[in-house]
């Protein structure tokens, strides 16, 4: 099953919802050529576009201590670059989504140039954070696999994503244990934001079935899966499903653990949910997750 997703920001989607898609990949064929060449057919789209791409030359990050040329780094740059609800990465990924493959076609060579860059950079093999402004947990069930097809950022931080969610609304927040991830903070505008992209065709597993804490607030638990790798991280969200552990056993998951809870914590804060943030806590405390000393 492969889920399309509907931003309202790069780290956060309005909603999912199931399309059957086949697979994009022809732009790895592509040959490399400057970033205003690549982008030439959305002059009649993008207001400014001509600016966009200077701003993103004059600003990214270059000369790159990963080998990226000029055009790969400004290529990144512009893809986090969000102003209005035509920013680029948008644009692109409304038409990665579409049913009509062939729409993907004129992306082609700016995918190849984002594809070449991400892959001179480092390798993230961590959990990393997703969110939608949505109930959208009955939409995820344990164990069934999904393959993402847009370009999708996801951050280090909770709070990152928690920064861009309304005080006031129903929030899945999405764990993911990222495999192939591409960590390409210093590369955008924001380097504080922990910036992690999943690359099209990321293949993805339920961990578990969602884990409610509120009539407002889920998390979803998903782990990137591939031929080569499919081995489940170590998990932070583990010990939040483990409520059998007994007072004379061992927290064997010590510091991590509480700095999760802690993270968590803090992030639904943030959210404007006080109260359920502190359920949250009593609601490991009593399953001995968390002991008081």
């Amino acid at each position: 099953m492969e889920y399309t997703q509907h931003t309202t920001n790069r780290f956060v989607d309005i909603k999912f919802y199931e399309e059957k898609l086949s697979p994009v990949c022809g732009y790895w064929n592509e040959k490399l050529i400057p970033l205003e060449e690549a982008l030439k057919f959305l002059r009649s789209r993008m207001n400014e576009l001509q600016k966009y791409i200077e701003t993103a030359k004059n600003n990214c990050h270059f000369p790159s201590e990963h080998g990226l040329t000029h055009d790969e780094s400004a290529a990144l740059f512009l893809y986090a670059t969000e102003e209005n609800v035509n920013s680029l990465n948008r644009m692109l990924n409304q038409t990665l989504r579409s049913s009509d493959r062939s729409s993907v076609k004129p992306w082609f060579p700016y995918l190849k140039l984002l594809d070449t860059a991400v892959a001179k950079l480092p390798t993230v093999r961590k959990n990393v954070w997703r969110a939608v402004i949505n109930d959208v947990d009955r939409d995820f069930k344990k164990g069934e696999e999904f393959t993402w097809w847009t370009v999708t950022s996801c951050s280090l931080s909770m709070d990152t994503v928690a920064n861009h969610l309304p005080s006031e609304s129903k929030i899945t927040l999405i764990l993911i244990e990222a495999i192939h991830g591409k960590y390409i903070s210093g590369y955008t505008e924001h380097p504080d934001e922990g910036e992690v992209l999943l690359m099209p065709g990321t293949e993805l597993r339920v961990v578990s079935d969602s884990l409610d804490y509120s009539d407002s607030i889920k998390i979803i638990h998903l782990m990137e899966i591939s031929e080569d790798n499919d081995e489940q991280l170590p998990s932070a969200i583990a010990i939040m499903k483990a409520s059998s552990q007994t007072e004379d056993e061992p927290n064997r998951n010590g510091i991590r653990d509480h700095s999760f809870m802690m993270i968590v914590y803090y992030s639904l804060v943030k959210l404007g949910v006080k109260f359920q943030a502190k359920r949250f806590i009593n609601s490991l405390a009593l399953s001995g997750n968390m002991r008081h000393k």
